[in-house]
């Protein structure tokens, strides 16, 4: 390992290189369940680095994995010797071509993204997978990714046009420029005629090409794509086309040219209720040659069983009989009228076969989306269901769609025979089905009943139906034993020997798509442990990744449950050294950047929380002297932010006497010297708060609010430049032109809603700010009768979880919709303005509406794509300011061309204004000014 280490910090940066076992095994864990068999972790930023990694993998003849988001199931990206990680720009590029029909992409961009920039345009990437939120473009082409609404011929292998592309010797070949393709042929003429040669023997057995031609006529994902020995003559495109589903092991992937789909913006969907399954087949195969459907999901009795006790379910769930099954359909249209055509055709279709219920289709997009969310329910009921030991195993076959309701049936004798409850469900038209299975991979005794489950379901599937092992899901390591099983020895040794010509060294990610081992899918499997009972139920999917403003810099939620796991396991085990050397890797790459924001649980599939378990780690770790200073400042609330606020307006004077770069060299220094204990001071640091602003008394019959200012608007003011009155007042008189009469609680500068303690695990103190300022907001608020305004939405969030129910509680976005719009005329100023929906606005379903309101005041309005939570978290910006510049970058070049920028928390605007390099306000001033 020295030697490795060492020779990797001739091509990489030091601080690019992560040999700590704590961080290696978390850095590599992904979403299958196989344990990380990495043995270093690095981050490259350029292709240069990229060959140089290569180089010295190859030199201590060490395999290498390159890492998209890990959001594979299979043991693709788990690694095995150096795990990769692409970090910066260079693998971002986005590029749209020709009115959206082609697009360049980077290997890093997210396939959201994709979709997100060719939406002007009416037109999307084909592949669909369920983590496209989360997965990257090199991991959607290296697993071939489809979808449920991905046809066979719209897959990732046949819409990829061009490709940039590193292979093992470190060659770069851009398959698209004349020169790059021209260069490679004379350099690698010997490669180029052995995939010749095997192309002549694919191609001379009629049998291959008719066995290749039917098993890709199906979705399938296992293996090497062998049909490009078929689609293709010309060398390089066959290669270019293998590179596609070959999960890393014979290349790096760069950037991809695709072509993409045109996407209708209407769209009906139904949720149907048939007797059986064989009814539901029948109907399927009716419909697919003489309907317009763009998704067919179905499910089976178990599967609708096990979400009988769901919230929001149609009445006839509750009640099925045995053997019911139902269908979740959608089609699009490019109007009303085509979509309604469409839903005409279907309906006609199924009155030809009985139905357990009213066949109908909705327009609506909420109810749409309600009837999405019963399908999308399936596999947290599923896993909500297990215990913290068990591991959710899904597995994703491919049968033709004739026989979908005969292997149903046989699917379930098999989960039966090995006491598996499972619930199968899947993509209808294409005969791709999915199902759970909760397994206790710890046990030796469970492994081996899996493994003969296994054995008998690739039996099943190879035998019986000819099928794929993977529809979806790629080969990785859980099917590498059984890839000869599914496509017989010729084939396979055609695959084997792509593998060689393309890695002689066996250095691409080793173990993974080809493998000898017959073991290879039960060996080296995860140990879950219960941890916390707030992430217990994580499968680490790692959907929650990239929304996490410390993924960059630290761990993230899904290696943060990993870690904490891994140091249970380490303490269950009698190792509490190593145990508590890993602890100390968790406080500072875990605990202490973590922003507690809590956007993360909005994604994950099971609610996990790692925003409380941090926030309980943090109150568990909090020292005697922290606890009374806590004590102290709570108790004496209005004292504590005078002092604050006359501290800020003298380095406010300050910095306007000697300068921004004098008061950082100073600011600095006094850092250092307290060894990082004083908050770090920036340039976009603001002045104290203002005084109360009065307000007008009472006229009989005038509506009354309660305007809460929060403790982060009472303690600062304005930022240097920024000449704007107080918000206080900007409030007061913007409520005032509404005709609303304001009331401020009383003892107002003695009350907070703990928001502050709570993020540090102060839990107590938190509680008893909370029960304090609920008091106080009961009485001003004649107990619920008038509206509470609180300005900083983070504050109001937690005002909503933790005060008296009948207070109604609003922060500015919700306030001015629902009180403001209908009062005052607005005007649209002119000028363009960005926004940034803090996480609480995003938590409590606001964004929408922040958009709206920004709509009503100004020409132009900018919502920065790929900003989450902007990683400030209340003063945490001050003392931790590396995880607010992570998570910021790229904000500044995306708001150029904005004239300023709006928000809902004051801390929040802070760094925003420091990072994106425009002044951000309340919302509330940018409303003011419009309705002048």
């Amino acid at each position: 390992m020295t030697k490795l280490v060492n020779d990797m910090r001739r091509v990489l940066p030091a601080a690019q290189i992560y040999d700590h076992p704590a961080l290696v095994s978390t850095y590599a864990v992904d979403a299958s369940y196989f344990e990380p068999k990495a043995k270093l972790v690095v981050d490259v930023r350029s292709i240069d680095e990229v060959l140089g990694v290569l180089r010295v993998c190859s030199e201590n003849n060490m395999g290498v994995t390159f890492r998209g988001a890990g959001t594979a199931v299979s043991g693709q990206a788990c690694g095995e010797g150096v795990l990769v990680r692409l970090m910066g720009p260079e693998w971002k590029r986005l590029e749209v071509l020709d009115g959206g029909k082609l697009f360049w992409s980077g290997s890093s961009v997210i396939g959201v993204e994709v979709n997100m920039a060719l939406g002007p345009y009416q037109r999307k990437m084909a592949a669909d997978p369920a983590s496209i939120t989360s997965a990257t473009m090199g991991g959607i082409i290296a697993d071939n990714s489809a979808g449920m609404c991905c046809m066979v011929e719209e897959n990732s292998y046949h819409a990829v046009k061009g490709m940039r592309l590193v292979l093992a010797d470190g060659t770069y070949l851009d398959t698209t420029d004349k020169n790059s393709v021209s260069a490679f042929r004379e350099s690698h003429a010997g490669l180029l005629d052995e995939l010749r040669v095997l192309r002549e023997k694919v191609i001379a057995d009629r049998d291959v090409v008719e066995r290749i031609r039917r098993k890709y006529s199906i979705k399938n994902t296992i293996g090497y794509t062998v049909n490009s020995f078929v689609d293709h003559e010309d060398p390089v495109e066959i290669l270019m086309h293998l590179m596609v589903g070959s999960e890393g092991t014979l290349g790096f992937i760069h950037e991809v040219l695709m072509e993409t789909i045109p996407t209708p913006p209407k769209r009906a969907v139904g949720l149907m209720f048939f007797p059986s399954l064989n009814v539901a087949t029948d109907i399927v195969i009716a419909m697919k040659d003489s309907c317009k459907i763009d998704a067919a999901e179905v499910l089976d009795f178990n599967s609708l069983t096990a979400m009988q006790n769901l919230k929001g379910i149609p009445d006839v769930m509750k009640n099925l009989q045995d053997g019911a099954c139902a269908m979740l359909i959608e089609t699009k249209g490019w109007d009303a009228e085509g979509v309604q055509k469409n839903v005409d055709e279907i309906l006609e279709v199924m009155s030809r076969f009985p139905a357990l219920s009213d066949q109908s289709f909705t327009t609506d997009e909420n109810e749409c989306e309600k009837l999405w969310n019963i399908r999308r329910a399936l596999f947290p009921a599923i896993a909500n269901f297990r215990e913290p030991d068990e591991y959710v195993l899904t597995e994703d076959i491919n049968i033709p769609v004739a026989r979908l309701a005969e292997g149903c049936e046989a699917f379930q004798e098999l989960f039966e025979r090995y006491g598996y409850a499972a619930g199968i469900m899947g993509h209808a038209f294409h005969g791709n089905l999915h199902f759970s299975i909760p397994v206790k991979i710890a046990d030796a005794g469970e492994v081996d009943k899996l493994h003969h489950f296994m054995i008998d379901l690739v039996e099943l599937i190879t035998e019986k139906f000819d099928g794929s092992l993977k529809a979806e899901h790629g080969t990785g390591r859980a099917m590498a034993p059984f890839v000869r099983k599914e496509w017989g020895d010729f084939l396979y040794e055609v695959m084997c020997r792509v593998k060689q010509l393309f890695d002689p060294r066996n250095i691409l990610n080793p173990g993974v798509l080809i493998s000898e081992d017959a073991s290879a899918h039960i060996d080296g499997l995860k140990s879950p442990v219960a941890t916390h009972p707030d992430v217990d139920l994580c499968v680490e999917c790692g959907f929650c990744e990239q929304i996490c403003p410390s993924r960059n810099i630290g761990l993230t939620p899904r290696q943060r449950i990993s870690l904490s796991r891994a140091i249970t396991k380490l303490r269950a085990e009698g190792d509490e050294e190593t145990a508590a050397e890993w602890e100390k890797v968790f406080r500072q790459y875990g605990e202490q950047l973590c922003a507690t924001d809590g956007l993360c649980r909005t994604r994950c599939p099971l609610g996990v929380d790692v925003a409380n378990m941090v926030r309980e780690v943090r109150g568990r770790n909090v020292s005697e002297n922290v606890l009374k200073l806590a004590d102290y400042v709570s108790g004496h609330m209005e004292g504590v932010l005078h002092k604050a606020s006359m501290a800020l307006s003298c380095m406010s004077l300050v910095q306007r006497i000697i300068g921004d770069s004098n008061m950082g060299r100073m600011a600095g220094a006094t850092r250092s010297i307290s060894g990082n204990r004083i908050p770090m001071w920036n340039k976009a640091m603001p002045k104290g708060g203002s005084k109360r602003p009065a307000v007008s008394t009472s006229h009989n019959g005038v509506q009354k609010v309660v305007y809460f200012p929060s403790c982060a608007v009472r303690t600062m003011g304005a930022s240097k430049g920024d000449d704007s009155d107080p918000l206080m007042d900007v409030t007061v008189r913007l409520l005032q032109r509404a005709g609303l009469e304001v009331l401020f609680p009383e003892s107002m500068d003695s009350l907070c809603c703990g928001k502050a303690f709570e993020t540090k695990g102060l839990m107590q103190q938190a509680d008893d700010l909370s029960a304090k300022l609920s008091a106080a907001l009961l009485k001003a608020s004649n107990d619920g009768e008038y509206t509470v305004l609180c300005d900083t939405s983070p504050c109001l969030a937690r005002m909503k979880k933790t005060l008296d129910k009948r207070l109604v509680l609003m922060d500015p976005i919700e306030f001015a919709t629902k009180n403001l719009l209908s009062r005052l005329e607005f005007k649209k100023l002119p000028r363009t303005v960005a926004l940034h929906p803090t996480c609480s606005t995003r938590t409590m379903g606001l964004e929408d509406s922040f958009r709206e309101l920004a709509d009503r005041c100004a020409e132009a309005v900018v919502v920065p794509k790929g900003i989450g939570c902007c990683g400030f978290s209340g003063d945490k910006g001050f003392h931790k300011p590396e995880l607010n510049a992570s998570a910021l970058e790229g904000l500044k070049n995306q708001i150029a061309d904005c004239d300023e920028g709006y928000s809902v928390s004051r801390t929040c605007e802070i760094g925003l204004t420091l990072h994106g390099g425009k002044n951000y306000r309340n919302i509330l001033y940018l409303v003011e000014e419009a309705t002048r």
